[in-house]
């Protein structure tokens, strides 16, 4: 895993060597992403409430928790801190679905799924 291989370096004293920052560099951060049609376009399929509650409830709470560990690693990362990189892993790969699959899975919610609907 990645996160485990920043570790390992750090550990090793090579914290502040280049590639290690590259590394960290493949991380970034998400914004919830504007819906390219109204939340009650999918009815009676599927409700406006629904698609609004998952659009600004659900989702936004993925990218926030995922944007606050990316910011905690970078942090942990300056300081050296390997245990908190270590600690860190589980809320990145949880809210971000290791290397970003929950976000572009939701994604794939919104744009892919009903196209067919709206159209």
């Amino acid at each position: 895993m990645a996160l485990r291989s920043l570790v390992c370096r750090k550990s090793l004293g090579l914290g502040s060597s280049s590639s290690f920052k590259l590394h960290f560099r493949g991380l970034q951060t998400f914004s919830l992403p504007d819906l390219p049609y109204d939340y009650g376009a999918l009815e009676p399929a599927i409700s406006g409430e629904i698609m609004q509650l998952h659009h600004q409830k659900h989702h936004q709470t993925y990218i926030t928790n995922y944007n606050k560990a990316v910011e905690q690693l970078h942090h942990a990362m300056e300081k050296g801190d390997s245990s908190a990189v270590v600690k860190l892993q589980s809320a990145i790969k949880f809210n971000g679905g290791g290397s970003t699959f929950l976000l572009f899975n939701k994604l794939d919610f919104w744009l892919i799924k009903f196209d067919a609907f709206i159209r």
